[in-house]
């Protein structure tokens, strides 16, 4: 009995000790871990100069997890390894296991594993943000539609017919976000062939200039509106195209307007629309 309590007295004086500095190393790991986390995420608030946005704070706070979760892994599982250490369990056997189990699993969440960071590069780099209106491309597939969700794993889309689209961020292969910075309505008119080309031009130019003037949504107009020009010839249609530089979301809104100023402004000078698809004489 005697023996037995020597040999814990023993143990907790050498190797209790080195289990016990493991465990206060790993605890003061955890807290400068969380710590660092708060730091990475208050330096993104200073970096915007106190005017983080909703989504951004979302960004910065996801990036902190994943950092702090990621730390918070290996210190736990060093820590494990440490300590078996320390109890004269032999941790190489365990390592192996663990390598062949790590081996096998990776080969089976290879795509789990990817869209993860897939996740990560795309709130880091902010590619989009929710309410961005993007098309996604990806193993010879297309969707669009407005970001509602960015998750690590997966992107959800909503297109215009309200269907969602829970899309994998490690297939997203080419991002197109159609509201970062600014938009561009693109509007064309068909116009018929036998129509005077300087009379239909400088009737659109001068209607460009109206709407730019009095159009409800003329705030939305950041450069132009300008006529290019006769953009193609088809059948008995010739095809007239106008553009304006919007903000970003306005595009639609606007092309719309715009069209029906255009659209009337022509039919007031007598000019007869045309018809894509009739045939040629």
């Amino acid at each position: 009995m005697d023996g037995n309590v020597d040999g814990i007295s023993d143990w907790l004086r050498n190797d209790g000790i080195r289990v016990a500095a493991i465990a206060a190393g790993a605890l003061v790991l955890y807290v400068l871990v969380r710590l660092f986390s708060r730091r990475l995420f208050r330096a993104g608030i200073r970096a915007t100069g106190g005017r983080m946005t909703k989504e951004q704070e979302m960004r910065a706070k996801t990036l902190a997890g994943v950092v702090r979760g990621v730390l918070l892994t290996v210190i736990i599982v060093a820590a494990v390894l440490m300590v078996l250490n320390e109890l004269d369990y032999n941790v190489g056997p365990l390592l192996a296991g663990a390598g062949i189990v790590g081996v096998a699993l990776g080969f089976g969440a290879q795509t789990l594993v990817k869209d993860l960071i897939g996740g990560y590069f795309v709130l880091m780099e902010g590619q989009f943000n929710v309410g961005d209106w993007v098309q996604v491309e990806g193993n010879n597939r297309s969707v669009g539609g407005t970001v509602e969700e960015i998750r690590m794993r997966t992107t959800l889309l909503r297109d215009v017919e309200g269907t969602l689209h829970i899309v994998p961020n490690g297939e997203i292969g080419i991002a197109s976000n159609f509201t970062r910075g600014w938009a561009r309505a693109v509007v064309d008119l068909d116009i018929y062939y036998r129509e005077d080309v300087d009379k239909v031009l400088g009737i659109l130019r001068k209607a460009c200039e109206k709407a730019a003037a009095e159009m409800e949504l003329a705030g939305e107009i950041t450069e132009g509106p300008e006529v290019l020009g006769v953009q193609e010839l088809t059948g008995r249609t010739m095809v007239v195209r106008v553009v304006a530089r919007t903000t970003p979301f306005m595009k639609i809104d606007v092309g719309r307007e715009l069209r029906a100023v255009l659209v009337k402004e022509l039919e007031q000078n007598g000019v007869t629309m045309g018809r894509r698809g009739a045939p040629p004489v």
